[in-house]
């Protein structure tokens, strides 16, 4: 009598299917990490944009912040004598180019008290894709245009006058400046970031004179 062995396994198609179904789970899994990597890496570009512009924008308008400062303001009080009070020499800010540009002045702070006010100049500017600040008469690189594009910088100064009293026309203006950036990251343009920050300036202006 004859017995037929039977043959247990798989076939030649079942195991190319069975392979094709592996790498394709595979493929699946690799895609997904790829996708994964990509969103951690944009995501890490957006917090080093929104950082870096943070910290521009809070050092542009805390350097603001010192601008009109007089270190002889004393000398502006009127007094019993004939001499006129003297005028803040550092009231003016200069905004240019739509905002893309600003620049103002204050008294080195620690002067000589014989001697007049040290007159120190800074500023801002917008500049090829970067911010330049103002330091010893130059405009010095203040982003690097490697890792960061900056395609927006306006700077905005309010002002608002406050009449004083009656016996004195003066008028006292207290300004408000705003400080709107928008940056991106210079490799990946969906890493782009928005920042507004607004302060009141430390030194108000006074125009006028009191009798």
């Amino acid at each position: 009598m004859t017995r037929t062995m039977t043959q247990r396994g798989f076939t030649l198609v079942e195991f190319m299917i069975g392979l094709a179904v592996g790498l394709l789970l595979l493929a699946g899994a690799f895609s997904m990490a790829g996708i994964q990597l990509g969103e951690h890496h944009r995501l890490m570009l957006e917090l080093q944009v929104q950082q870096d512009l943070r910290a521009t924008a809070e050092l542009i308008l805390r350097d603001l912040r010192r601008a009109a400062f007089w270190d002889r303001a004393q000398d502006g009080v009127w007094q019993d004598d004939p001499d006129v009070p003297a005028r803040n020499p550092f009231t003016e800010i200069a905004v240019e180019d739509a905002g893309r540009r600003v620049s103002y002045s204050f008294a080195r702070d620690g002067s000589a008290p014989s001697a007049g006010s040290v007159r120190e100049t800074s500023g801002f500017r917008l500049s090829d894709g970067r911010i330049d600040q103002l330091i010893a008469g130059r405009y010095q690189p203040l982003t690097d245009p490697d890792l960061l594009r900056v395609n927006r910088l306006e700077v905005r100064v309010d002002a608002r006058a406050h009449p004083l009293d009656s016996v004195c026309p003066s008028a006292l203006s207290r300004r408000l400046v705003t400080v709107a950036v928008d940056a991106e990251a210079t490799h990946d343009a969906r890493a782009r970031h928005h920042l507004e920050l607004l302060s009141q300036l430390h030194n108000d202006a006074l125009s006028g004179d009191c009798p």
